[in-house]
C-alpha cells in the first residue's frame, strides 16, 4: 500500500471561550489524519484486501455476466447486511471464478462501533482515548475498521465532540502502527 496518512495541520489557538475538539487535539499534541489521505488509505486497503482474499488464477465475474447463483448471492448477502445493521461504508462485493468453474464471492466493508464494543484494541490506543476524555469528558470514540467474513484490518480510532470529528490513530491486524 503507498498511501501515507497525512497529519492535519492546523494553526489554531485554545481560549478559555472554545473548549474545542480541535483545540484540545493540539493541547495534547495530537495531530488528526487529513480527511482525503484516509479516504485514499480505505479504497488503497480495500483493494490491497481484495487481491490478498482471491486467488492469483480468479477473475472477477461482472456483475452483466452475472448467473443464477452470484444473483441469488448477492440477494442474499444483502439481506444478511441489511439485518446486521452496521454503520460504516456499503459494502463491497464482488464475485470471482477459477479455473474448474469454482465461484466465489469476497465481501467487504468498512464498519464503525463504539470503542466499548470494539475488540483487540492496543493499551496505547486506549490511553489515548482515555487521555483526551481527562480533559473533554464528552468525548466519544469510535473504531472503524475493514471487516470481512472472517477478520477486521486496519482499526481507526475516530475522535468525536459536537460537531466535530477526526481520524487520530490507525494499528494494523494486531501488530501496533503508528502511522
Amino acid at each position: 500500500m503507498n498511501t501515507r496518512l497525512v497529519p492535519k495541520v492546523a494553526g489554531y489557538k485554545v481560549t478559555p471561550q472554545s473548549p474545542t475538539l480541535k483545540g484540545l487535539l493540539q493541547e495534547l499534541d495530537i495531530t488528526p489524519f487529513t480527511p482525503e489521505s484516509v479516504a485514499e488509505y480505505k479504497r488503497e486497503k480495500l483493494e490491497q484486501v481484495t487481491s490478498e482474499l482471491r486467488p492469483a488464477d480468479a477473475e472477477e465475474i461482472k456483475e452483466c455476466d452475472f448467473g443464477h447463483w452470484e444473483s441469488v448471492e448477492l440477494e442474499s448477502l444483502q439481506d444478511v447486511i441489511a439485518m446486521r445493521d452496521l454503520t460504516g461504508d456499503e459494502p463491497v462485493i464482488r464475485f470471482w471464478t477459477a479455473p474448474g468453474y469454482q465461484c466465489f464471492y469476497t465481501c467487504l466493508q468498512w464498519v464503525k462501533s463504539p470503542l466499548e464494543k470494539a475488540v483487540d484494541v492496543p493499551e496505547f490506543v486506549k490511553a489515548k482515548a482515555a487521555e483526551i476524555t481527562t480533559h473533554l469528558p464528552e468525548a466519544t470514540f469510535t473504531v472503524e475498521e475493514l471487516r470481512s467474513e472472517r477478520r477486521a484490518y486496519d482499526p481507526f480510532l475516530i475522535v468525536s465532540h459536537g460537531e466535530e470529528s477526526y481520524y487520530i490513530v490507525v494499528w494494523e491486524d494486531g501488530e501496533v502502527e503508528r502511522k
